[in-house]
């Protein structure tokens, strides 16, 4: 009888776990099409390439997915972002070699939005809080960040929830934050 209930609260319990995740899940091959999109000289297949690893990517981090940063998997503010923007803190060598060419794998950023600072096409619902912009506004640059995020919907993208900016080899997931501390 007891094993039942154990058993009833993991499976009740399980789906509330496997909600959040640690880190981007995205894979090196997937940031090497996007690397490679850079440097391809036939803008057809620069599109094509782009438009396959989104796709890749959006299996994985969609509209109300959360995702969770801690000192193995962590964000920065550095001198690279912009306004309300996070980079991933990555252990992989930026650089890489495509077909006897150097390139650089792109920056993958965490970007929010707040009542002062947001474009057309986020939902108002999906703004991240004062208190936490105001944290973000005095975090020191090049530090680990730990934070909890949830993957919000941007309506003017081919893609739910991202972007790839090639001209700044950036791919940026728009996000709203919950939670927003520097790793002492």
């Amino acid at each position: 009888m007891i094993k039942r209930y154990v058993a009833l609260f993991v499976c009740l319990l399980f789906p509330l776990y496997s909600e959040a995740q640690d880190c981007v899940p995205i894979s090196f091959n997937t940031l090497r099409m996007l690397a490679e999109s850079c440097i391809d000289p036939c803008p057809i297949c620069q599109k094509k390439l782009q438009r396959q690893a989104l796709g890749q990517i959006t299996k994985d981090i969609f509209p109300g997915k959360k995702i969770m940063f801690n000192s193995s998997c962590s964000l920065m503010k550095t001198q690279q972002t912009k306004d309300n923007e996070l980079m991933l803190n990555t252990d992989y060598d930026s650089k890489i070699m495509i077909n006897g060419t150097e390139t650089n794998l792109p920056y993958i950023i965490l970007k929010f939005y707040t009542h002062e600072n947001h474009i057309v096409g986020i939902d108002e619902k999906d703004y991240t809080s004062r208190e936490i912009q105001n944290m973000y506004k005095n975090l020191m640059y090049n530090k680990p960040l730990e934070a909890e995020v949830i993957v919000i919907s941007y309506k003017y993208s081919d893609f739910a929830s991202l972007i790839y900016l090639p001209e700044r080899n950036t791919l940026i997931i728009h996000c709203k934050v919950i939670r927003l501390q520097q790793i002492q």
